[in-house]
């Protein structure tokens, strides 16, 4: 079983991990923590696992049994090095912060953990794992067949649209960080994220990148629809993608626009391609759930790449379906 510890166990974000490896066969939860010095029982916290689990928050039970395998960091930017400090080096980590998302300053060898786009990497080559903000994923995913084959030569548009619970304020403009940005902070970062990763997948790649956030009324989706000029067949455009994600566990086509109950309480992104023929933009649009895939799934995602379990362990997670 692989021993696990959380913390920051005090947003939506640490909530969802708590249920998802309470169920994953492979992992025994040991311990959780956050900011408040009073033990409390978990399931007084998290929402829905009442009858799953007798765990103590911020329970003090000795060093010893705070030895785990991996460590999931869940807290605000500001506070998770401070989280981390007193782990084992040899612990591994995933951190759901954005603390160290490609170019953070940083003397530690943080992988960025987009498995789509660095898989071998993940598997092999780290204890220290970073997963991407949710807009960037989903932007990456729809784009990232076209920049391995070093398509994308105009500039892009990308209009990011995600559900209320990623609004708990109500208000469009604060959307939930949890690290104290704005919306123009945080989209901001966001659309740095994807230039980046898009650099290091097409070393060509120098266009300009626009992103924009919008509101859905449905609570946990998120849509990444990128545009942009392109002189390929749409036909080839297709076969591309399919051979692209062929391998890959949790992307995958689909010929129709995309419902949100395809993707609500799941680990999958569903691309869906369209393209005008006049004018030559082609339209890209990626929608999955925002705290699964985009977050908390890719992080149960990396841990299991990591122990070298299959990608699906633990995340074969069932859908709204309405």
């Amino acid at each position: 079983m692989i021993k696990v510890g959380i913390t920051g166990c005090e947003n939506l974000r640490a909530a969802e991990l708590v249920r998802v490896l309470l169920n994953h066969p492979d992992v025994e939860l040991k311990w959780v923590t956050n900011s408040s010095n009073e033990a409390v029982r978990l399931d007084h916290i998290v929402p829905g696992v009442i009858g799953e689990t007798d765990l103590m928050v911020n329970a003090d039970d000795g060093q010893d049994n705070r030895a785990v395998d991996i460590v999931f960091a869940c807290g605000p930017r500001g506070r998770v090095s401070h989280e981390l400090e007193n782990l084992p080096p040899e612990t591994r980590v995933v951190d759901l912060s954005g603390s160290h998302n490609l170019d953070h300053d940083t003397d530690k060898p943080w992988k960025y953990g987009l498995s789509e786009m660095q898989r071998r990497v993940l598997v092999h080559e780290t204890n220290l794992v970073t997963v991407p903000g949710n807009a960037a994923a989903a932007c990456l995913l729809a784009l990232m067949p076209m920049a391995r084959n070093l398509l994308i030569n105009n500039p892009v548009a990308l209009k990011v649209s995600m559900g209320s619970l990623a609004f708990p304020s109500g208000d469009p403009q604060r959307p939930l960080t949890l690290d104290g940005l704005d919306a123009y902070q945080w989209a901001h970062e966001q659309q740095r994220e994807v230039v980046l990763a898009l650099s290091q997948c097409q070393s060509s790649f120098n266009q300009p990148v626009e992103l924009t956030i919008s509101r859905l009324e449905d609570r946990r989706a998120l849509t990444a629809e990128a545009s942009f000029k392109c002189g390929v067949d749409d036909e080839m455009i297709k076969q591309l993608y399919e051979q692209y994600y062929s391998d890959h566990n949790f992307v995958f086509m689909v010929d129709r626009p995309v419902a949100t109950a395809d993707v609500e309480n799941t680990n999958k992104c569903l691309i869906h391609l369209s393209k005008d023929d006049t004018t030559g933009l082609l339209t890209i649009k990626a929608t999955m759930d925002l705290l699964l895939k985009g977050c908390v799934g890719t992080a149960v995602h990396m841990m299991n790449l990591m122990f070298g379990l299959h990608e699906r362990v633990g995340l074969s997670l069932k859908a709204t379906g309405c």
